[in-house]
Parts: C-alpha cells; sequence; structure tokens
C-alpha cells in the first residue's frame, strides 16, 4: 500500500467515524440555546465577551442565519463554558461516496468509448460492456485518479 493510499485509508476512517453524530441544530442556534439553558442573560455573555447587549442579540441573529464566522463561535462558545466542534458528517460511507463517483466516471467513460466505436462498426456487445465497467469502476476504485471528482467530465 503507497503512502497516499495509508494517508487516504486513514482519513477515510475519521470521516466515516463522524457518520453516527446525530445532533440537532436549534433553530434560534447554540448562542440563545446555551445561553437560556444557562440561565444567562444577553447582558451576562455580553459582559463574558467584552460586549454590549445588542451585539450578542447580533451575534445570535447572524448564527440563526448562518453568517456568524467561526472565529465568534469559538469566543461565544468559550464565554459559555463549551468547546466548539465543527464537523462535517459524511450523508453514507466515504467507501459508497467513492464507489458511486467511480461508477459514474466508469458510465461515461465507456459510454463515450462505445460510442466512437460504433461509428466505426467495432462496438461491443453488452456483456462485455458491462464487464469494461465493472473492470473501470474497480481501477477507480482502488487507485483514485486524480480527476475522479472532476465536474467538467460529468
Amino acid at each position: 500500500m503507497s503512502f497516499r493510499q495509508v494517508l487516504q485509508q486513514q482519513a477515510q476512517e475519521m470521516a466515516d467515524q463522524a457518520l453516527g453524530l446525530q445532533v440537532t441544530q436549534p433553530s434560534a442556534g447554540w448562542i440563545h440555546t446555551l445561553r437560556t439553558a444557562l440561565g444567562m442573560s444577553g447582558s451576562q455573555l455580553g459582559a463574558r465577551l467584552g460586549v454590549k447587549k445588542a451585539r450578542v442579540s447580533q451575534m445570535e441573529h447572524m448564527e440563526a442565519e448562518g453568517r456568524i464566522t467561526v472565529q465568534q463561535l469559538r469566543k461565544a462558545a468559550d464565554a459559555l463554558g463549551c468547546d466548539l466542534v465543527v464537523a462535517f458528517r459524511p450523508r453514507a460511507p466515504v467507501n459508497q461516496m467513492i464507489a458511486r463517483q467511480a461508477r459514474r466516471k466508469a458510465q461515461q467513460l465507456v459510454a463515450e468509448t462505445d460510442l466512437h466505436m460504433r461509428l466505426e462498426q467495432q462496438g461491443l456487445d453488452d456483456a462485455h460492456l458491462k464487464k469494461e465497467l465493472e473492470r473501470l469502476t474497480d481501477e477507480f476504485i482502488r487507485n483514485l485518479p486524480r480527476d475522479l471528482w472532476n465536474e467538467d467530465e460529468q
């Protein structure tokens, strides 16, 4: 296994750990929710952040609207006695995502090749096309070509 493959496998394992995360984003945002849960007023949080109550309200609205920065969230979390955790949760296991993309890329390549071969009256039958599709898919999964995720080739 190459160094690149080892790194890629480790990254897949880390990403797949996040599959089990089940956290529901509060509609009012985490700042407001935690502040309310702690029984802390906007003025009290503002004092901890070194800002006015109006700024706390603004931050809560910005978070609820998705316009707050990670740095602002980190400061608010710290002032609330929390750790900020930013994570991506894959919608499917990473190996499944790779397999789907490899199959799409293989289908596109097989279809293009088949078209050119048919124009030259050298097309393959369905069984051979299916076999080539499977072979290419497996090759793309094993080797992860650099252009696997290029959108312009879809």
